[in-house]
Formats: C-alpha cells, sequence, structure tokens
C-alpha cells in the first residue's frame, strides 16, 4: 500500500529539517538518511526525494539549517541595543559556548572535519548580502577600537583568535575531557578574562 502524507502547502522540507537536527541532537547524523525520515514522517520516498536530491544533499541543507539556528543565537547578541561594546562581546561568547555545549553532535557536524567539503560549498551558495555573527562580531571590535575601548590591530584575525578560544573550549568540553566538564565556567571565565584584558585599552 502506497504510504499516504499528512504534510500539505510546502511544510514538508521544515518538518524533514527539524525531525534531522532531532534525530542529529539524540542518535548522531549516521542513523540520518532518506529512508529513515521517509519511515518516520510517514510519507513517500518520492515525496522525500522532491525534497533532496540524496543524502549529501539532506546533509547540505542540514549544515544550512543548523547555521541558520547557531545564527539566530548569536546575531541578537551583537545588536547595538544590547549593551556596551564589552557586555555585547561576553554576551556573543556565552550564547557561543552555550550553543556549542546544549548541541554537541549539531555543532560537531558544523564545525567539525568530516562534512568539510560540504560546509565550504554550503557556505559558498549563502547569501551575501546577509551579515553573518562573524562579520558583526569584526565590526563590534573595530566599534571598540573607535571607541578607545579595545586595542585592536587586525580586527579580522582578533575575531578568529576569538573564535579559537571559544571553539577550544566547546570542543574540550565536547568531547568529555573530565577537568574541562568539572570546571567549564571556571575555565572560561578566566580564558574570556585574560583575552579581554589581552585587548582592552588600559585607562591611565
Amino acid at each position: 500500500m502506497k504510504k499516504s502524507s499528512k504534510y500539505h502547502h510546502g511544510n514538508l522540507k521544515e518538518e524533514m529539517l527539524q525531525l534531522a537536527l532531532e534525530t542529529i541532537s539524540k542518535e548522531g547524523i549516521e542513523v540520518l538518511t532518506l529512508k529513515f525520515l521517509s519511515d518516520k514522517l510517514n510519507t513517500s520516498r518520492s515525496a522525500i526525494y522532491r525534497h533532496f536530491s540524496s543524502k549529501q544533499d539532506l546533509i547540505q541543507n542540514v549544515i544550512a539549517y543548523g547555521f541558520n539556528l547557531f545564527e539566530e543565537t548569536l546575531i541578537p547578541t551583537l545588536n547595538k541595543n544590547n549593551g556596551t561594546v564589552l557586555e555585547r562581546l561576553s554576551a556573543m561568547s556565552d550564547s557561543y559556548l552555550d550553543f556549542a555545549i546544549n548541541n554537541p553532535n549539531l555543532y560537531r557536524v558544523l564545525f567539525g572535519e568530516k562534512y568539510q567539503d560540504i560546509r565550504e560549498n554550503t557556505c559558498t551558495l549563502a547569501d551575501k548580502n546577509i551579515e553573518d555573527s562573524f562579520t558583526l562580531l569584526i565590526m563590534l571590535l573595530e566599534e571598540g577600537k573607535e571607541k578607545d575601548i579595545l586595542k585592536i590591530e587586525n580586527s579580522f584575525l582578533q575575531a578568529q583568535t576569538i573564535h579559537a578560544l571559544i571553539h577550544g573550549i566547546a570542543i574540550l568540553y565536547i568531547d568529555g575531557h573530565i577537568n574541562i566538564k568539572n570546571n567549564i565556567n571556571e575555565l572560561y571565565k578566566i580564558s574570556f578574562d585574560s583575552l579581554l584584558n589581552g585587548i582592552k585599552k588600559q585607562k591611565n
């Protein structure tokens, strides 16, 4: 008997992507296939293939969807209405680390080596007219420099350094290093304070 789908008006793709993220969160990306989605959503394979031509296409869409969630988490913290330069920098860093810790499997997919080629292709296809959190972080550092709050020589490299710091702590936590797991808040505070001490202007 042919499967019937309860999805109409183009919302099937959204349902599939949400299910894909739930699956990655609970079971990992290895179990995610087009057949898995078809069975879970009780819809036909042909309906699935209308949205995703292959598992690689599915993963590419999942990565794009995941990055949208990541950006939706970080971008509001960098808004000029949400505090001083230092407050926004701190809020962005907190949100980044929380996202990684709360979504470890998705974070590995987004930033890990395994899907690097697919990720790079996805980022290449992204709308360049939309400002991402990394661009906004660079702008925040430039703002801090203009206001004589931060001593920034190369805002791009400094933004990469900030990303590397948070990413490193996040990965150590996700990979289960006991000393990190037991002291994540203290380690993060010390690391972030050390970073700030390195880029803040010292007032005479």
